[in-house]
């Protein structure tokens, strides 16, 4: 992949799976990348609340509705392929988080 040159591989370990924050992302998250605990398959709506809980400064990058997330301006990829908020993720996968891209 040619965004492994520029990360190094976090020691995630067990049921843990590892968040890349891509730019302006990880300048928000103050790092480039953390361990999430994931016990079982989860929604990517479900992780979404993990990262916001464990990086409150994401916070305001999901857009929600009173309780219900709606939306996300932020890109989730896994293995190539974008993410929707109900695809399912598990441990030992590693997502990155980037920034929506536009052109003109």
């Amino acid at each position: 992949m040619m965004f492994s040159r520029f990360f190094k591989r976090l020691n995630c370990y067990g049921k843990t799976m590892e968040i890349r924050f891509f730019k302006p992302f990880d300048e928000i998250a103050g790092t480039g990348a953390i361990c999430l605990k994931i016990l079982k398959p989860t929604l990517v709506r479900d992780l979404l609340k993990k990262v916001e809980s464990e990086v409150p400064s994401f916070k305001p990058y999901v857009k929600r509705e009173g309780d219900e997330m709606q939306n996300f301006f932020a890109i989730l990829v896994k293995d190539g392929e974008i993410l929707k908020l109900d695809d399912m993720v598990k441990d030992e996968d590693v997502v990155k988080i980037l920034p929506p891209i536009s052109g003109g």
